[in-house]
């Protein structure tokens, strides 16, 4: 680990309820992590061959039980140490409950692209430009209105039944708390219906749906923590019983935290599962620039960027389809090709696209495959698309931080130094690779700190990192790749027959 980690004194516990896994841990005031205090439980989204894209929601409750029984089992009597508890949850996500709070669908996630046709429907529909001023985010099959519209039409008996639809961490805290607990301004920002100017539910949003504000969570722009957990978990938890728990977060959130720390001014790359680019500015922004999205944050800062549903779902997606890659990782795979070689060209879009095309209907394609196309090849190019999508959304979000901003980069899937390296060429950027394992979950906690003690985490930086700056070389061999990637874009876009949203990316 890159920290100095201190004995003793008070803790924070992290938890980070992701896509491909639930992580729990505990942190130090000064960033650090508890030595020896991580715990993980494995998960994954369950997967429809109609794009369907979902998990239960008691077994990820379950899950994230498991990761806190983890810790604190590791932890033991350093558990009493705990002062308070940060949440981060994958966004934008959301599940009807029944009149209990007991759950009648799954938890429907941001890659579900089977509402993708309710999308096309409603921008033809509604005054598209006038939504995305007020909301922040565009008409598109990840966000809450187009996914309300398919859950009508698709489920017309469990809509109607549903007294409530809420995000999964509403979910997990209603169940820990015995009680709706409220909804922080992240997850609420995520869902595509937020007014981001007035930071509540935006009303032209819900009259359109037909849906009452009491059906959904009740905003809290303030975030403030809630205590006193319900049994049965005050008896299984006795050291967080009390203490206080904050609202849940957007993960994209606390990954730009756990990065970069709490300060404006620095661009966060990160590539898990998914990807992102994104920065913290302060907010409301006057106007979101196409093809970019703003999430509020709080009442002074929104995140300013945009995000790809495939990161490194890519990599993983191509090394299980072209066995005999998995020996050696990444970087021994494609170790000795040279960059743009294979003379192929990939759209990544396994799971539909977001930013900054928003083509929900967008499909991946690999296009200049030859009889002799080696697996490696095929691995190398799906790298170098991620690369080129996030650096188109780069060129969009930097004029809006100003000069040559910092660039961090961050996430398990830039552990390859390969991956870092065609990212900082086809920005044609150095980036800074952090030093931080769990930026989610440290940001988390950092604040948890922030929310309870008033901590100065302006200490909390990026802790230094590894720069790696571009190759002029392979910086001009990346940027006619990345032309002819916008070229094959521009002619399968819409190709399913639905309208694409964004016309002019390039």
């Amino acid at each position: 680990m890159p920290y100095a980690a201190a004995a003793g004194g008070p803790l924070v516990l992290s938890i980070d309820v992701g896509s491909s896994s639930v992580r729990a841990a505990a942190y130090q005031a000064d960033g650090s992590p508890a030595p020896d205090s991580a715990a993980r439980a494995p998960s994954r989204f369950d997967t429809t061959p109609d794009g369907g894209v979902e998990i239960d929601a008691i077994v990820l409750r379950d899950r994230t039980a498991a990761a806190v029984n983890g810790a604190l089992r590791r932890l033991g009597r350093r558990a009493s140490a705990i002062r308070a508890v940060g949440t981060s949850v994958f966004a934008s996500s959301v599940l009807g409950l029944d009149a209990r709070g007991e759950p009648l669908t799954p938890v429907f996630t941001y890659a579900d692209t089977r509402n993708a046709p309710d999308a096309a429907r409603l921008r033809r529909e509604w005054d598209a430009p006038a939504a995305y001023d007020r909301t922040g985010t565009p008409i598109h099959a990840s966000y809450l209105p187009a996914r309300m519209r398919w859950l009508r039409r698709t489920r017309p008996q469990e809509f109607r039944a549903a007294a409530r639809w809420v995000t999964f961490g509403e979910y997990l805290f209603e169940q820990l708390f015995g009680r709706p607990c409220g909804l922080g301004l992240s997850l609420a920002a995520w869902s595509g219906m937020l007014n981001r100017r007035e930071l509540d539910w935006d009303a032209a949003t819900l009259q359109a749906l037909e849906l009452a504000p009491a059906s959904l969570g009740v905003i809290d722009p303030e975030g403030a923590p809630v205590q006193g957990l319900a049994r049965p978990w005050r008896a299984r938890w006795p050291a967080l019983a009390r203490v206080p728990w904050c609202l849940p977060l957007g993960d994209g959130f606390c990954s730009n935290l756990g990065t970069a720390g709490p300060g404006a001014g620095a661009i966060v790359v990160n590539v898990g599962t998914s990807a992102a680019v994104r920065a913290l500015v302060p907010g409301p922004a006057p106007a979101v620039p196409p093809g970019l999205w703003e999430y509020r944050v709080d009442r002074a800062r929104s995140l300013l960027g945009g995000a790809e549903s495939n990161g490194g779902i890519v990599a993983v997606w191509l090394r299980q389809v072209l066995q005999g890659l998995d020996a050696g990782g990444l970087d021994h795979a494609v170790a000795d090709l040279p960059a743009d070689g294979h003379g192929l060209t990939v759209l990544p879009f396994l799971a539909g696209e977001r930013s900054p095309g928003w083509d929900d209907a967008a499909r991946a394609t690999i296009h200049g495959l030859r009889l002799d196309t080696r697996p490696p090849e095929l691995l190398l190019a799906g790298l170098e698309a991620v690369a080129f999508r996030l650096a188109a959304i780069y060129d969009l979000l930097a004029p809006e931080i100003g000069p040559r901003p910092r660039v961090h980069v961050s996430g398990g899937a830039l552990r390859s130094m390969r991956w870092t390296s065609i990212l900082a060429d086809a920005l044609g950027r150095p980036v800074v690779r952090s030093q931080v394992d769990e930026p989610t979950s440290r940001g988390a906690a950092l604040w948890a700190w922030q929310t309870i003690a008033g901590a100065n985490t302006a200490a909390w930086t990026a802790n230094g990192g590894r720069r790696v700056d571009p190759d002029p070389q392979r910086q001009q061999i990346y940027q006619a790749a990345r032309q002819r990637q916008a070229r094959l874009y521009k002619r399968l876009s819409g190709a399913a027959g639905l309208e694409s949203p964004q016309e002019t990316w390039a």
